[in-house]
């Protein structure tokens, strides 16, 4: 599977990573600059979320979060030693690897947005709930009925300063079913 973000990119996220955080396994610190140093093994690897759902992959957590110290999934099963990982890795460095750092403001780093990649195996957009994706159509037909008022309102506008009856008239109808729009996404009877 072809990777997204560059070898030069990963290895300067990964250099970020481990100079500013301290992982709560230091055997999860030894996985990452061995993947660091060894390039092939590097371009094999994505950044992504939920790698417990991935035909094999490590979830590492840092100090001062709630997240599992570490997680290695390898074919549906789940182990809890890094060194059984750091092996499997080193033997299978062919194989795609999908690794999860779990690190305090991780959403609020663009470092780790930029290597950031969606998992074939979960995406995320799959995963989003029912009610929050009718909740994002509706704010996109609410942010388009306001845009379409605003417009009407400056066509309204400028049929008044020409002096334009027949478009007056016909905008402040269109204004109206508008308003009555909104008004009826805000309180639906």
């Amino acid at each position: 599977m072809y990777s997204r973000v560059q070898l030069k990119d990963k290895k300067a996220f990964l250099k970020w990573f481990l100079q500013r955080y301290q992982m709560k396994r230091r055997e999860s610190m030894w996985i990452l600059n061995y993947l660091l140093n060894h390039d092939i093994v590097l371009n094999k690897t994505k950044f992504v979320e939920e790698a417990d759902k991935t035909p094999r992959g490590i979830r590492m957590g840092t100090v001062g979060t709630e997240d599992e110290a570490f997680r290695f999934y390898k074919d549906g099963q789940e182990f809890d030693h890094p060194e059984q990982a750091f092996h499997e890795v080193r033997l299978n460095w062919h194989t795609d690897l999908y690794v999860e750092l779990l690190f305090q403001d991780s959403w609020l780093s663009p470092e780790y947005a930029e290597v950031l990649e969606d998992n074939p195996y979960a995406k995320w957009n799959d995963r989003m709930p029912q009610e929050l994706d009718q909740q994002v159509d509706e704010a996109v037909d609410s942010f388009y009925l306001q845009e379409k008022k605003h417009q009407i309102l400056n066509d309204i506008d400028r049929a008044l300063e020409s002096d334009n009856r027949e478009d007056f008239y016909s905008l402040t109808e269109s204004l109206k079913d508008i308003e009555t729009k909104l008004e009826n996404e805000v309180s639906p009877s």
